[in-house]
């Protein structure tokens, strides 16, 4: 999963900016566990994972990879975010952030960045189908914009490669 995640951020990075990152930002800390670096609240319930067969990470096993398609359409289905069996209903993924802002104000910055440039635009390789692109470009942005950091050693290597490196993966006018 942290080396999909990883890939996708970088492809991200590339695209939104013109001028390349110094060599420092283009590779990743790496951090056992990074989503555990914010206090990020789940925005999909665990059972939701576990009735569509998705694997969630865990200090025990090694990394998955993304889901499958099929999977990840299956939890998307599940909170009314598909068209049908292949697109995204951008809409009503955009109401469902904004649920979720009602209920963490404090993520807000980084859903309006997430909306913005993973739903506003159709996104670049790797070739992952649009639901898995859409989730992890979600999750990816609002990672970026956390603002709950979580104050240990491994999390500051994390904390401040973002603080730093992040102007190479926002999008430039």
């Amino acid at each position: 999963m942290f080396r999909i995640s990883s890939f996708c951020l970088l492809i991200v990075l590339q695209v939104v900016t013109s001028e390349p990152p110094p060599p420092h930002c283009r590779v990743i800390p790496r951090v056992e566990n990074p989503t555990k670096c914010c206090n990020f609240p789940k925005i999909f319930k665990e059972e939701d994972f576990k009735d569509c067969d998705i694997e969630l990470p865990n200090e025990n096993s090694s990394r998955p990879g993304p889901p499958d398609c099929s999977k990840q359409i299956c939890l998307l289905k599940k909170y009314n975010l598909m068209k049908d069996d292949t697109e995204v209903d951008k809409d009503a993924v955009t109401e469902f952030l904004d649920k979720f802002v009602e209920s963490y104000p404090e993520f807000k910055a980084g859903v309006e960045k997430a909306k913005e440039f993973c739903i506003k635009n159709d996104l670049p390789e790797p070739k992952l189908c649009q639901p898995t692109k859409i989730v992890f470009c979600i999750s990816n942005v609002i990672f970026m914009e956390c603002p709950k950091w979580e104050d240990v050693d491994d999390c500051k290597k994390i904390k401040d490669y973002v603080e730093e490196c992040k102007k190479y993966f926002e999008k430039t006018n």
